[in-house]
């Protein structure tokens, strides 16, 4: 049996979320998040290809189907692939960055004797009472996906666990522990 396919777009998934990490521009990282969501689709699919015709595939993939109906991440993995690829919405969006300046103490008072911002965005503070300042990053979330009449939310739980964040790159991530862990149990199960 032949699960060589199935490893070539793990690989290749795997690739898309360094690219994801690596990426400089938001289109750079939506192209890499649209991409990984194929790939990752895909690997289940080569699976299914490679061993449904196996005396022992109904038993095998029977685990991984319900999952893939019942569990957050995986109906929206395949969701999102599918609004992607057959729909014209973002399943990701960029979230800007920027700073707050709160009190030291929470309730006091703050008080600013200038602030001054640049054309270049840079920001300059006198404080004139003790500061709390914090800065924010730009981030990227996922965003709720419409399919056939759907809306899918990003994921909230993964295997019984809470997800706490809304980053491709920890769905991503997650999704190619769980499909790794699928084709090793196909490896094993039909390649011995």
């Amino acid at each position: 049996m032949d699960l060589n396919p199935a490893k070539k777009e793990l690989m290749r998934a795997t690739r898309c979320v360094s690219r994801m990490k690596l990426a400089k521009t938001y289109d750079e990282y939506d192209e890499a998040w649209s991409d990984y969501l194929s790939r990752i689709e895909n690997v289940f699919n080569r699976i299914k290809v490679a061993a449904e015709h196996h005396k022992n595939y109904p038993s095998f993939s029977s685990k991984t189907n319900h999952l893939r109906s019942t569990d957050s991440l995986l109906i929206y993995l395949k969701q999102a692939r599918n609004s992607a690829h057959h729909g014209i919405t973002d399943t990701s969006k960029f979230v800007s960055g920027g700073f707050s300046i709160n009190p030291v103490t929470p309730g006091g008072a703050l008080h600013i004797k200038s602030l001054t911002i640049d054309g270049d965005g840079n920001a300059r503070i006198i404080p004139g009472s003790p500061m709390k300042l914090e800065l924010h990053p730009s981030t990227v979330e996922a965003i709720p996906c419409r399919n056939r009449g759907m809306t899918y939310n990003p994921p909230t739980t993964h295997l019984g666990e809470v997800l706490e964040s809304k980053s491709p790159i920890l769905i991503a991530e997650l999704g190619i522990e769980f499909y790794n862990s699928y084709l090793l149990e196909a490896e094993e199960t039909f390649c011995q």
